[in-house]
């Protein structure tokens, strides 16, 4: 199983979030912070998809996957990014260092599982 790591901000939204993924059948992780999803990622080798806010307090999403990548070069990640409030520049800089979607919030959450699923993710996408 691929397994999700979720990193938001907003603790009531990830976990609505990591409950949903729940019930489609994908096994999640979760932070409420850029650096404490370093540490997940350090010690969870199982970690594939990383999905990540882009505008969080500590460290913005995009400086995530940056320090991601450089710290775990050699880790077969895959980067989706979630904002509220990014403009496409901030899209378009998340695209240029790696993250293959953006989703808009309020989630669209069939395309965010389909996104997982073709990723290699195990959700159950007849739910």
């Amino acid at each position: 199983m691929n397994h999700v790591l979720i990193v938001d901000d907003e603790p009531e939204y990830l976990d609505e979030l990591v409950e949903a993924l729940a019930f489609r059948g994908l096994s999640t992780r979760s932070v409420g912070r850029g650096a404490d999803a370093l540490d997940v990622l350090a010690h969870d080798p199982d970690i594939r998809v990383v999905l990540t806010d882009m505008r969080m307090p500590d460290m913005d999403g995009v400086a995530l996957v940056e320090t991601v990548l450089g710290r775990f070069p050699t880790r077969d990640l895959r980067f989706l990014m979630m904002t509220g409030h990014a403009a496409e520049a901030d899209m378009a800089r998340a695209r240029e260092v790696g993250v293959l979607r953006c989703f808009p919030k309020p989630l669209a959450f069939d395309a965010l599982c389909d996104a997982l699923v073709e990723l290699g993710g195990d959700a159950d996408a007849s739910t």
